[in-house]
């Protein structure tokens, strides 16, 4: 009966980690919503909070306006466990749905990206690819590929 429960002990703490060995040097596929309040602080940085595979907050700074129209953006991310995840800068080229009210800015697919270039805890060297869609003043989906360094 002993050996009986060590095995189970034992192979319950097998199951237990296999995400955490999953996670070592393998891509995972991300996906959630985000929202943001456009120049919340200081009228250059958004802020707001982030649901799904990479729950926590994000902030984004505008670091420019372009004279093609796009906007450059650095991008601030905390997750709930308290990991951060740090982002090349990233371009986003806006649409606008209503061509006479510049300040309603549709973000389809493909025109807004991050690329992970590390972080802290299990962000560590990790790298990949955040792309984002939906109405940047307010609500933006977000999909995309993160791939953990052992």
């Amino acid at each position: 009966m002993r050996i009986r429960s060590v095995f189970v002990v034992l192979t319950a703490a097998l199951v237990a980690s296999l995400p955490a060995w999953a996670e070592s040097g393998a891509c995972t596929a991300v996906g959630g919503v985000l929202m943001t309040n456009i120049a919340a602080i200081d009228g250059i940085y958004n802020l707001g909070p982030v649901f799904g595979d990479l729950g926590g907050s994000v902030a984004a700074k505008i670091v420019s306006v372009n004279a093609n129209g796009t906007y450059t953006l650095q991008h601030y991310w905390v997750t709930n466990s308290g990991d951060t995840i740090l982002m090349k800068p990233a371009v986003l080229t806006p649409t606008y749905p209503i061509p006479t009210d510049t300040s309603i800015v549709a973000v389809p697919w493909g025109n807004y990206s991050s690329a992970i270039s590390g972080g802290t805890g299990k962000f560590t060297n990790a790298t990949g690819t955040i792309n984002y869609f939906g109405k940047s003043t307010l609500v933006l989906r977000y999909s995309g590929t993160v791939c953990y360094q052992p």
